[in-house]
């Protein structure tokens, strides 16, 4: 169909996450310059996802303000986001599956904030154990507070496994940090559980704010934080950087729009 090698079919199934008609569909847009890169702010944030159903969607009224600063829909996150879990590979100590296409970029970013507290370890004593990912977490959600001092937010469903844009949520704030770390380590199982990294996103834009989140990925490109790309939700360069860094300006770009030197990844 597309006439690929072996090696670019290989490499556009990784990033299909292994979905012919996505792989298909990636390698057309890239080879022949139509449509929005993966992970890039170009999806229509209006439009509903492939898998969305009529049961999924809600009413506007119902939906809140903060909903479109994440999400790209008026709908209940796909499979992907809700049933994607954090605990490590039975085969492999070190490693975290991923069954769908979607969340990568947050499993990245927990990942290797995970691996870079034991890249001086022989690989076989590596290990994504519920302790180094707790301490993965508080390490985002401490960098996310908009200045020192300020509280760190715990964010999740009143009702446990409800993601839908109407549900309530369950917000605890923290000013002190050694308070913040207890608590994120003794609900570290329910951040490792299916639709914890939607917890973890969650706290990081309450964390931060979802109005100077937005005013920060404004600056530099537009909003969702996750994109829909072809009925995938994927995350967006902004997602990654407000995990790594805690600010939601993705441009990783030489140039910033007015033409000047983008340094501000730099160190």
């Amino acid at each position: 169909v597309t006439g690929a090698s072996a090696e670019e079919a290989t490499m556009f199934m990784e990033m299909s996450g292994g979905d012919v008609e996505t792989a298909i569909a990636i390698f057309f847009d890239n080879m022949g310059g139509a449509g929005a890169a993966p992970g890039g702010g170009g999806g229509d944030a209006a439009a509903l996802p492939a898998e969305t159903t009529a049961d999924m969607e809600v009413t506007s009224s119902s939906v809140p303000a903060w909903w479109s600063i994440v999400w790209p829909a008026a709908a209940e996150p796909p499979e992907a986001w809700t049933r994607q879990c954090l605990d490590r590979d039975s085969n492999w100590q070190c490693g975290i599956p991923q069954p769908k296409n979607g969340p990568c970029g947050v499993l990245a970013v927990v990942h290797s904030l995970v691996l870079a507290e034991q890249y001086s370890l022989d690989p076989k004593d590596i290990t994504v154990s519920p302790e180094a990912l707790a301490k993965a977490i508080d390490g985002i959600l401490s960098r996310c507070r908009p200045e020192a001092g300020m509280p760190v937010r715990l964010v999740r469903p009143k009702q446990k496994g409800n993601y839908k844009p109407d549900a309530e949520l369950d917000i605890t704030e923290y000013l002190d940090a050694s308070a913040a770390t207890q608590e994120i380590s003794a609900r570290v199982g329910d951040f490792i559980g299916p639709g914890g990294i939607i917890d973890l996103v969650y706290s990081a834009v309450f964390t931060r704010g979802d109005q100077l989140v937005k005013k920060e990925v404004e600056a530099e490109t537009k909003l969702p934080l996750v994109d829909d790309y072809r009925g995938s939700w994927i995350c967006t360069t902004d997602l990654l950087s407000l995990l790594l860094r805690g600010c939601a300006r993705g441009n990783v770009g030489t140039t910033n729009g007015d033409a000047s030197q983008n340094s501000s990844w730099d160190g």
